[in-house]
């Protein structure tokens, strides 16, 4: 079995939900007693996010590029980044990396995922920058895929939702906000949600949407999972 790098803390409470998907992803594959090798590099968020919140966003690529060498000094022989942002400025420090392992790019494997299935229009959801910047949505647009953005008040509470998950804050309403949010972009054409972000599906679960919920981070686990088992 190949190495699986996973480059998480960011933050740190939904960095357990690629640990868990990679291992019952092999599991499920192999049967019971087995588990995924992972090299799981969690990183101090607090510089990214601060960078963040400053609109300090020239400094980002400069500090991923340290954190990704450092992960990729464990010698994964694929690897993911357990954060929807950062892949914005993934583009940005490739040269830098010199070829290296495959990266299981979440916009990449979303694109892919919706031209499969046939899906025209999908609702994207994630943090409030996810949502009005274009690394994503300019990828999906190229693609044929056309995208919809909530309103800026639904932007809004996302975003509060988004920053009271990632502090470990969860609520009953947030569930029922989002079944709300997703069934009214149904209404108008969307056949699947993006939730764009690794905190979200702590409050988007398929038993609350009336159209296919795809999580990002599910799709890079279980692209890594199948490098690290081909033959």
């Amino acid at each position: 079995m190949r190495l699986i790098g996973v480059l998480g803390g960011t933050g740190w409470r939904s960095t357990v939900l690629p640990y868990r998907y990679l291992n019952e992803e092999v599991e499920r594959r192999l049967g019971m007693l087995h588990s995924a090798r992972i090299a799981l590099y969690s990183v101090d968020y607090s510089q990214i996010r601060t960078a963040y919140a400053g609109d300090d966003w020239s400094v980002i690529p400069a500090l991923l590029l340290k954190e990704v060498k450092t992960l990729l000094s464990f010698s994964p022989d694929c690897w993911m980044i357990a954060n929807n942002t950062l892949h914005k400025f993934v583009g940005q420090i490739a040269s830098d990396l010199h070829g290296g392992p495959p990266l299981m790019h979440a916009v990449q494997l979303v694109r892919d995922h919706l031209a499969s299935r046939g899906i025209s229009r999908a609702l994207l959801l994630g943090t409030r920058f996810t949502m009005e910047d274009d690394y994503y949505t300019a990828p999906l647009a190229a693609a044929g895929i056309d995208v919809a953005i909530p309103e800026r008040v639904d932007r809004d509470r996302i975003q509060a939702i988004q920053t009271q998950l990632a502090n470990g804050v969860s609520d009953p309403t947030f569930p029922a906000f989002f079944a709300d949010l997703i069934q009214r972009h149904a209404n108008h054409g969307c056949q699947a949600v993006v939730a764009a972000c690794t905190e979200l599906p702590l409050a988007i679960t398929q038993d609350i949407s009336s159209i296919e919920v795809i999580d990002p981070l599910r799709l890079q686990c279980s692209a890594c999972v199948d490098f690290a088992l081909a033959p």
